[in-house]
């Protein structure tokens, strides 16, 4: 019986660490395409704090009025810079060209940048359980550490945990 118990907990913990594993490891940088389908590295990773959205086309109202206090609060730092990936592999039944049109609507008169992962290259190369079918937040620190990481709608206290880091890496 005792095994089982064991076997049990053994299960329930790494079933929260794969949902939520991803803070305190170390990422390296990937290739996405930007708004002109051209092939960059990720932007500024190791060089500034950074508040990525990374976002299956299929949920995009999740966490939306996270991203709108943002349009109206920008972060506006030099410390830290914030952009949008779009995951193109998760929505496989819509058009990309329809995804990209969309998301040139979403970010059209603000300082916004969006990137494309059509391959789910972050996706894979950061383990980000859970991202496939959600908006997923993730917050790396300039040392290239996730600091946070949630796929999914975030609560209040998650988004008070987010504003928490960016005032921690805000320099005025």
């Amino acid at each position: 019986m005792r095994r089982f118990c064991i076997w049990s907990l053994l299960t329930v913990a790494s079933f929260s660490v794969d949902l939520f594993g991803q803070v305190g490891e170390k990422v390296t940088s990937v290739s996405l395409l930007n708004m002109n389908n051209q092939t960059v590295r990720l932007p500024f990773l190791g060089e500034k704090n950074l508040l990525i959205f990374y976002v299956d086309p299929g949920r995009p109202r999740q966490n939306k009025s996270f991203r709108d206090y943002f349009k109206t609060h920008p972060i506006d730092s030099p410390e830290i810079d914030s952009y949008g990936i779009i995951n193109l592999a998760a929505a496989s039944l819509i058009p990309n060209s329809l995804i990209r049109k969309m998301a040139m609507k979403e970010v059209k008169g603000t300082s916004g940048r969006i990137y494309f992962d059509p391959d789910e290259v972050l996706y894979n190369a950061w383990k980000l359980k859970g991202a496939d079918n959600n908006f997923a937040v993730i917050f790396v620190n300039k040392n290239q550490v996730i600091e946070f990481y949630k796929a999914g709608e975030l609560t209040l206290e998650e988004q008070q945990q987010v504003l928490a880091l960016i005032k921690k890496y805000k320099k005025e």
